[in-house]
C-alpha cells in the first residue's frame, strides 16, 4: 500500500468515496482539509492506483497532532490496513514536528480503539462530547454576575488557568481536543469570545467560557466551572445568542463539561455523540513523506 497526501485535484474522487458512507461530516470541511499547509487529508492507494482508503490528519498547534477520520473501502477492511494506516498517521505527525497525538474513538468503536491502546500506545486521557441543543430562551434579566472577560481580568484568568494546565478544548473543530494555554485563553478576550463569573474583580475566577459565532451558531469551545457560577453564565451565553440572532448552540466538550452545561442550561440535547480522548506522546523525527 502507498500512502500519499491529498491535493485540491483529488477533491471530487474522494468525495466520490466518502459518498458510501452515510452523512459524512468530512465532506463539511473537505475542502480546507485540503489547503492546509501541514497535515490534511491522506489516501492509501492500492497497486493499481486505486483509493483503498482515507485518513485526516491535523496540527492544532505546532507540536500538537489530531489523527481521525479514517475511511476504508469495504474490500479491505479487516485485513490490517486499518492498523498499517494508523501506524503511517503517527510517524507522519511525528515528522511534521508533533510530540504529542491525539484522536478521538467513537463509544463502541472497539477495533480502533484497541489499535490505538494495545498496538500502538495511546492512553484514555477523557471521555468527550460532541452536541448541539435548540429552543433555548435568553432571560430579559439575565444574571450580572457573569459577562465577557476584559483586560483587567488578566491576573484572574491566568490564576484560574494554573489550576487546569492540562484542560482540552475544541480550538479547530468539535471532534479535535486540543491543549488550552493562556494565550488561547486571552486571545479570546481579545476577539470577544470569552465569558467570565464572576464579574467581581475582588473575587477570583469560578467559571470561564470560550466561545465563537460562525455560520449563524454559537461554538462552545471550552467550558469550566468551580463552583456555583455556572448557570449565571450560561444565562449570558444565551444573552449573547439573541444578540447575534442565534438558534442552536454547538460543541465539542469533555463530558463533565457537556453534562453540567446540560443540567445548567435545562435545554436537552438535539444531537449527541461520545467518544474517549486517546493521546501519545512521542519523540519528534525529520524524515521525508514519499
Amino acid at each position: 500500500m502507498r500512502y500519499v497526501r491529498a491535493t485540491a485535484e483529488d477533491q471530487a474522487r474522494i468525495e466520490s468515496f466518502l459518498s458510501q458512507f452515510v452523512d459524512d461530516y468530512l465532506l463539511e470541511d473537505l475542502a480546507e482539509h485540503l489547503t492546509r499547509e501541514n497535515g490534511g487529508i491522506y489516501l492509501a492507494l492500492d497497486d493499481e492506483n486505486q483509493m483503498a482508503g482515507i485518513a485526516m490528519i491535523s496540527l492544532a498547534k505546532t507540536h500538537e497532532a489530531y489523527i481521525g477520520g479514517m475511511r476504508l473501502r469495504p474490500d479491505v477492511q479487516g485485513t490490517g490496513l486499518g492498523q498499517e494506516f494508523a501506524e503511517f498517521q503517527v510517524d507522519e505527525a511525528k515528522r511534521l514536528g508533533a510530540s504529542i497525538i491525539r484522536a478521538v474513538i467513537s463509544r463502541g468503536n472497539e477495533a480502533s480503539q484497541q489499535i490505538l491502546q494495545e498496538k500502538l500506545g495511546f492512553q484514555v486521557v477523557d471521555e468527550w462530547v460532541v452536541g448541539s441543543m435548540e429552543g433555548f430562551d435568553a432571560p430579559h434579566y439575565p444574571d450580572a454576575q457573569a459577562g465577557p472577560a476584559w483586560a483587567v481580568d488578566h491576573d484572574r484568568l491566568a490564576a484560574f488557568m494554573k489550576q487546569h494546565e492540562e484542560d482540552l478544548w475544541s480550538e479547530h473543530g468539535h471532534w479535535m481536543p486540543s491543549t488550552l494555554t493562556f494565550d488561547d485563553v486571552w486571545h479570546g478576550v481579545e476577539v470577544g469570545g470569552a465569558a467570565v463569573s464572576p464579574q467581581d474583580m475582588a473575587e477570583p475566577l469560578d467559571t470561564l467560557a470560550l466561545f465563537k459565532i460562525h455560520d449563524g451558531d454559537l461554538h462552545l469551545q471550552y467550558l469550566r466551572s468551580m463552583g456555583s457560577h455556572l448557570k449565571a453564565l450560561v444565562q449570558y451565553l444565551w444573552v449573547e445568542s439573541r444578540a447575534w440572532g442565534v438558534k442552536t448552540l454547538n460543541f465539542g466538550l469533555p463530558r463533565q463539561a457537556a453534562d453540567k452545561l446540560v443540567e445548567a442550561s435545562g435545554v436537552p440535547l438535539s444531537r449527541e455523540w461520545h467518544g474517549v480522548v486517546l493521546e501519545k506522546h512521542v519523540g519528534v523525527t525529520s524524515t521525508t513523506l514519499v
